[in-house]
């Protein structure tokens, strides 16, 4: 077999395809909140969420949209994958993907579909990841994005239309917004076409 292919194999091997269910995110959200010693008032209090919601999504009730997740990560103190990932990272300084190796994340009757290009080290303060969005898929339309932290969002291909206080910027190929992860933001992908976003979350806070 021909080293190329054997290449091909071996990196096939290595990514994994997570369909994430509703049940593993209710129960991973479930236990950083108990081990957090958090009511489900004092996390809606953090996350700006109705306590309703909450209990709806620890119960197995609702898809939460990437924003709720977002929110409910921040104020939980953990990195939005601690909630899909299989197990706990390894405790590395270094790390090396090859292409298409990245782990693939991609919730059941959801638009968007995730590809971490960079794996957490140890003390992790960012992610960074490949969605694609599919046309009509959107960050959520129940609230706002909003968490302690950065942002950099770099266009591959397709556009995808952000809202920020209002302003409308419309990122395609090559272009890059920035911003502070406190400022309310939306995003949707209101073409005919499916697009792709490089995003780098940075926190500011380090994972316990």
């Amino acid at each position: 077999m021909a080293v190329a292919e054997v290449t091909k194999r071996k990196e096939a091997e290595q990514r994994r395809d997570h369909r994430v269910s509703v049940g593993r995110v209710a129960e991973r959200f479930k236990l950083a909140r108990r081990a957090a010693g958090l009511s489900l008032r004092q996390v809606a209090e953090k996350s700006g969420l109705a306590a309703s919601t909450i209990h709806k999504l620890e119960a197995g009730r609702v898809v939460p949209s990437l924003a709720v997740c977002i929110r409910l990560a921040d104020a939980l103190g953990r990195r939005i994958s601690h909630f899909v990932e299989e197990g706990e990272s390894d405790r590395v300084d270094v790390r090396f993907l090859s292409r298409g190796a990245g782990r693939v994340a991609h919730a059941r009757r959801s638009l968007l579909h995730f590809e971490y290009v960079a794996e957490p080290l140890m003390n992790p303060r960012m992610e960074a990841f490949v969605v694609t969005v599919a046309p009509r898929g959107k960050s959520g339309a129940d609230v706002p994005i909003r968490y302690r932290g950065e942002e950099v969002v770099f266009g591959l291909d397709g556009c995808v239309r952000f809202w920020v206080r209002g302003e409308s910027y419309l990122v395609g190929p090559g272009d890059t917004l920035h911003l502070k992860g406190i400022v309310p933001h939306t995003w949707e992908n209101g073409g005919t076409k499916p697009a792709r976003l490089l995003m780098v979350c940075a926190f500011a806070y380090e994972r316990e």
